[in-house]
This record gives C-alpha cells, structure tokens and sequence, in this order.
C-alpha cells in the first residue's frame, strides 16, 4: 500500500486482485530450450570452479608464445611425451621409466628430481622452485619452465 495512491480510482481494487493473485499457488512450467541450457552451464561452471580451484581466468599462459604454451599445458595435464603418458595410455616404448632408472619420467620427475637433468634445473632455478611456481607462476616463472624443456631436449 502506497499513501500516495489513496483515492485513486481503481487502485483499491487492483491491490485487492494484485494481494489475491500472490497468494494463488504457481503454475510451474517446464523451463524453455534456453533457460535449461542457460541452467546447466551455470551449474556446469560452478563444479568445474570448485574442481578447479588453482585456475585463475588471468593465467599468466595467455602471455606466452603459442609453443610456449603448448609445452606448459602439456606439462599441467599430463597429455605429454613423456615416457610414463606414452607408455600407460597408449603402450608405447619399453615403459614408463625415466632413463635415470626412476620409476616413472613424468612432469614432476622431470622438473623437480630427474638427476639426469640436475644441471639443467640449477642453470634455469639456482634457487629451489615449487612445482607450483613452475606450472602457475608469472609468464617469467612459466618461460623459464619452458626455456629449460626446450634445452633439456624433451618432446614434450
């Protein structure tokens, strides 16, 4: 009720119609094409962003070339030429060891304990680097990672 509709013709009637109409049970209707699909992606995108709490939409990979990228995205999920995807997806190679006799050349293998590539890590990390910070840094962070795959001479 507005004090300022008082007297107005009709407007106590249309309020009593309008109080009437909200207390009638709702007719529910089956949503449209474009409402279903505008609710599953909103709730696609809020699982996918509580699965995926690290991804952070201004990733500083969109600053790196294209083959830069390439090799830190493979890096990240694991769809690479590493000997342990090559082997344990598709059965190729002798397996999935490292040539140093690790269990398995993977990605943290690689960048954090292969001793065959010791040298390497200490050229382009003097100073100790998480995973992390290799994977998700800065666009520094993420080219020296790619700069020293580059140099170890990985098929990434």
């Amino acid at each position: 009720w507005i004090p300022g509709h008082v007297d107005i013709f009709g407007y106590d009637v249309a309020d009593q119609l309008a109080k009437e109409g909200g207390m009638m049970e709702q007719i529910q209707h089956n949503p449209s094409y474009h409402e279903a699909k505008t609710l599953i992606n909103s709730a696609l995108g809020c699982h996918w962003r509580q699965e995926h709490p690290q991804h952070n939409s201004k990733d500083a990979i969109h600053k790196l070339s294209r083959p830069e990228q390439v090799t830190i995205f493979r890096l990240r999920t694991g769809h690479n030429r590493l000997k342990h995807h090559l082997f344990s997806r598709f059965k190729i190679g002798d397996g999935p060891n490292c040539p140093c006799g690790a269990y398995r050349q993977d990605a943290q293998h690689v960048l954090q304990g292969c001793p065959l590539l010791e040298d390497a890590r200490l050229k382009y990390w003097p100073e100790p680097r998480e995973m992390n910070q290799k994977l998700y840094g800065s666009a520094l962070q993420l080219g020296i990672t790619a700069e020293f795959i580059y140099a170890s001479d990985l098929t990434i």
